[in-house]
């Protein structure tokens, strides 16, 4: 049993600091993320690539402090529902939680989770092949999703799932990104000003940045 044991951590180990170079379509992404899930299963930052819950804490603080959440929230991008109990504790309320994910195995893994939530709800979902109802939740989260370029056009992929999703929220969104030069090893980069100036002009959002200037991640809020 020791040398199976063995080679069960070397592939977690290698599993964790595996990072594809992009992924052809957002399918592939999924698969990546169920294998993920698989292999790592119990240990959730690990599974998420995050260093450690404090920096997705972190990370969740600065968003809704850009965008507070109230109504119908939309988490795209959910994972395991970590942003319900981040909620909860911070005392934010909201009528009811969506999270969709293009990983069925956090989905079904999340959906057991919060199956006693009455307004919490989750959904296998690819926005760039099922658009979502236009106008059908209030605020919307894309936290730490857009990091691998998706297909042969990435940025084009990237703001099709913006724009979906800023047009499915009543109030507005926030997305998270990743600023060049800060940190190696990072598959897709933009700059927040010529990113925001994108979202301004073509989806005519009222744009609002979140950039210390030395954080590798960064935030935009879209507002109608």
């Amino acid at each position: 049993m020791k040398p199976l044991r063995s080679i069960a951590k070397k592939l977690k180990k290698r599993m964790f600091r595996y990072t594809p170079a992009g992924f052809p379509d957002s399918e592939a992404c999924g698969a990546f993320y169920d294998a993920r899930f698989g292999l790592l299963k119990g240990d959730d930052m690990m599974v998420l690539e995050y260093s450690g819950i404090e920096a997705q804490q972190r990370l969740f603080t600065r968003a809704m402090t850009l965008l507070p959440p109230h109504g119908q929230i939309l988490d795209l991008g959910c994972g395991l529902g970590h942003l319900i109990p981040y909620l909860d504790k911070k005392h934010l309320t909201y009528a009811g939680y969506h999270g969709i994910d293009v990983s069925s195995r956090m989905i079904d893994e999340a959906s057991k989770r919060y199956s006693g939530r009455s307004t919490v709800s989750f959904e296998r979902c690819d926005v760039l092949k099922d658009p979502l109802p236009l106008a059908r939740y209030d605020t919307g989260y894309i936290l730490s999703v857009l990091g691998y370029p998706i297909g042969d056009d990435p940025m084009k992929s990237m703001l099709g799932i913006i724009e979906n999703t800023f047009a499915a929220c009543r109030t507005g969104i926030v997305f998270s990104h990743l600023a060049p030069g800060r940190k190696e090893g990072l598959k897709f980069t933009t700059v927040p000003e010529e990113l925001a100036a994108r979202c301004e002009s073509e989806l005519g959002a009222k744009v609002e940045i979140d950039d210390d200037g030395e954080n590798f991640t960064y935030l935009i809020a879209l507002r109608h």
